[in-house]
């Protein structure tokens, strides 16, 4: 993928999670759904972590959560039982796996 197709795929996602989900997985998501997935991520004042979020990675919804935050560059965290894996702008940085790491 060439920089401009990366500009381009991020242009047309970056305030449109809806479009993401149905265009990637090609579905037609409910009007619940739509409205779950617009409060994610049209909120400014947000910071999002997902408690056992790779197990929860079975689930479609999840794992487009996922992957629209790394396409999209965003900072995240998922917490797991082996510990937590910090993203910055939607790559893995750091897992922490001890409890005095995370402070």
């Amino acid at each position: 993928m060439t920089d401009q197709e990366k500009l381009n795929f991020k242009e047309k996602y970056q305030n449109n999670p809806v479009a993401f989900c149905e265009d990637i997985m090609n579905v037609k998501l409910l009007p619940y759904q739509k409205e779950m997935l617009n409060i994610f991520y049209n909120n400014k004042n947000r910071f999002i972590s997902f408690i056992g979020g790779r197990i929860n990675q079975k689930l479609w919804l999840s794992n487009m959560q996922l992957e629209y935050m790394k396409a999209m560059e965003m900072n995240f965290q998922v917490w797991k039982s082996e510990g937590i894996d910090v993203y910055e702008k939607g790559v893995l940085v750091n897992t922490i796996k001890d409890k005095e790491q995370y402070k």
